[in-house]
């Protein structure tokens, strides 16, 4: 222990290998889970030997218990019917499906790890995540400019697209091109969005910088929400325009709370309301497609407003294929199919809303593992911007790119995106979903401090009051 304690001294090297992995993967250049999850892991263990000093000096038992949620849904996940089914017909290879339990877990780990590494800084880390991001994107971007031109989805909308005779399955106005390793696929226009959203929320940044004092960061952040912008508006959907509006609210509502001390009563609040709302619609829904539930689902089914709401609309149809009778035996820990007749089984694509997705990847327990994993994670937060352990405008944006993520993936993220080619790619087998672990993680891990920082942060606070 004591020879491995002398390796902090090299601690920063490994600091910077950190960050280039994960330009990589927000770049998400091979779009390879496996890649990605080998990487995690040889950096979790390079973590360990190189700041083995600071862990045994602050240790585990302060954030381990955080983590059992998640470490219940992603072995559960593993071991589930959706991912060995699709193992067998060879949708995943066994080492994906390996590297569920061996690339998140250390994903989550480094984000533990690096919260200690005095050389690790949040400021470079965003640099390098938008960066590498602000790349992907402007290349998407290109590629749909090329290909059909600036505003294609309004001038070619419902026009389609035709190979050797053959129609393609969407109009043109609802794919675009995405990089996915060394090619660029036809993808559902949902996922497009995903990307060019992420970037634009770095824009809160720029809420705190001068462009006199603060003039490189300034300019790079007005770079990356340039560029999400552009490929927002350049390829317009009613998607990417929405987001960009509830983007500019969130950035909008994190000024004044911080800037206005009475605003932030009424907002605190009006996210109370959201929550509430949001959680009761949520429950109609899964109660809506429960067979012990036939009282709920006949009021509903009989009120036209109801009824469009949470039956008849495109989305509903989706949700409700996966959690009809969801706690049915054959359905409990995971699922991929209906039984149509003896012989005859009728395969249930995920619906775009991991929400709902999770409970056929994982089971019922796995979805309510990770749900209270992400629970603690945003809880955290509320602490984290407390404790003031890093700048303001770096934890605002922190929160933007895990709130976008979050919201934008519980309903429109296509686990089955591309459009010609047989691809899964469940929520948590991409680089985003990784990312975002390891922010939670990190944000986890810096709102728990040891007693005794605690205490210093406290003795500080006072001292400025």
């Amino acid at each position: 222990m004591n020879k491995l304690a002398s390796f902090g001294k090299y601690s920063a090297a490994i600091t910077f290998l950190a960050l280039e992995f994960f330009a990589l993967m927000a770049f998400n250049y091979s779009g390879s889970y496996v890649l990605f999850g080998a990487l995690s892991l040889a950096l979790m263990i390079l973590l360990i030997l190189f700041n083995i000093k600071e862990i045994k000096a602050k240790g585990l038992s302060n954030v381990a218990l955080f983590f059992i949620p998640f470490i219940l849904f992603i072995l559960l996940t593993t071991v589930g019917n959706y991912s060995l089914a699709h193992a067998r017909v060879g949708d995943f290879t066994y080492a994906e499906i390996a590297f569920i339990p061996l690339g998140l877990l250390p994903m989550a780990a480094c984000g533990y790890l690096l919260s200690l590494d005095k050389n690790f800084k949040l400021k470079t880390f965003l640099v390098v995540i938008y960066g590498a991001l602000a790349i992907y994107v402007l290349i998407n971007l290109l590629y749909n400019i090329i290909n059909f031109g600036a505003f294609y989805p309004i001038f070619y909308k419902d026009y389609y697209l035709y190979y050797n005779g053959i129609k393609s399955e969407l109009p043109v106005n609802d794919f675009a091109y995405t990089l996915e390793g060394f090619k660029f696929i036809e993808v559902r226009m949902s996922h497009y969005v995903l990307y060019p959203l992420l970037l634009l929320s770095s824009s809160v940044m720029l809420l705190y910088l001068s462009p006199k004092k603060d003039k490189i960061n300034f300019i790079v952040y007005s770079a990356f929400t340039l560029v999400a912008l552009l490929s927002l508006v350049l390829i317009p959907s009613i998607l990417s325009l929405a987001g960009i509006v509830v983007v500019a609210l969130l950035d909008l509502a994190i000024f004044l709370v911080k800037r206005f001390k009475g605003v932030r009563k009424v907002f605190k609040y009006a996210v109370y309301a959201l929550i509430m709302i949001f959680v009761l619609f949520y429950f109609v829904f899964i109660l809506n497609s429960q067979s012990f539930a036939g009282g709920i689902s006949n009021v509903i089914a009989n009120n036209g407003l109801l009824n469009r709401i949470f039956n008849t609309n495109k989305l509903a149809r989706a949700y409700n294929d996966v959690i009809i009778n969801l706690f049915s035996g054959d359905k409990f820990l995971g699922f991929v199919a209906n039984e149509v007749s003896a012989s005859v089984y009728e395969e249930i694509h995920l619906s775009g809303g991991f929400i709902f997705d999770a409970y056929m990847t994982s089971g019922v327990i796995g979805a309510l593992g990770l749900f209270i994993f992400l629970f603690v994670g945003l809880k955290s937060f509320k602490k984290y911007f407390k404790l003031h352990s890093d700048e303001f405008p770096l934890q605002a944006t922190l929160f933007l790119f895990v709130i976008v993520y979050l919201g934008f993936s519980s309903f429109f993220n296509e686990g089955e995106y591309a459009l010609y080619y047989r691809l899964y790619r469940p929520i948590y087998m991409t680089a985003p979903f990784m990312i975002m672990t390891f922010m939670l993680s990190y944000v986890i891990s810096k709102s728990h401090p040891v007693l005794e920082e605690v205490k210093e942060v406290k003795e500080g606070e006072s001292a400025n009051e």
